[in-house]
């Protein structure tokens, strides 16, 4: 019995959350008060780069970015700086404070800026449509083409 604990506790320790969670796609975001928000999020092993936009209620839209955060256990803090901001005011520096929920499907927690305000948040993914069907004459010409028969000098 000790064995198989010592085994699983080994194997756990070795699966890190960051190789397990993969948060790389459009996220919504659905706190209260901000409209049409969402960011894209990118990710390379437990490193992930974000860009927002969201329209807050009594201001106006909002831009924001993020390099570099880092994905630790179930949890990843964020700091985002803002490149257009929704109201006159606004704190251009915010960190949020995200829990990774265990089917990585939502991300909640808290953001906080700069000013020592904060306030609850939540992220949830948006799944990806199907692929869309066009003919091959109508693919994106930066796929090349289908395929050319190879000439022989």
């Amino acid at each position: 019995m000790k064995i198989l604990l010592l085994f699983g506790w080994l194997v756990a320790g070795t699966c890190s959350w960051a190789e397990q969670a993969q948060l790389a796609g459009l996220w919504k975001n659905t706190a209260v008060g901000i409209g049409q928000s969402a960011i894209i999020v990118s990710q390379e092993g437990a490193t992930i780069h974000v860009a927002g936009f969201g329209v807050w209620a009594g201001g106006g839209p909002g831009v924001w970015h993020s390099k570099g955060a880092k994905i630790e256990g179930a949890r990843v803090k964020i700091p985002i700086t803002y490149t257009m901001l929704p109201k006159p005011g606004f704190d251009p520096k915010v960190e949020l404070d995200l829990q990774i929920s265990a089917d990585a499907k939502t991300l909640e927690g808290t953001w906080k800026n700069s000013l020592g305000r904060k306030g609850a948040v939540r992220f949830v993914r948006v799944e990806a449509e199907a692929s869309p069907q066009a003919p091959s004459e109508q693919s994106p010409a930066a796929e090349g083409p289908a395929a050319e028969p190879e000439t022989k000098p």
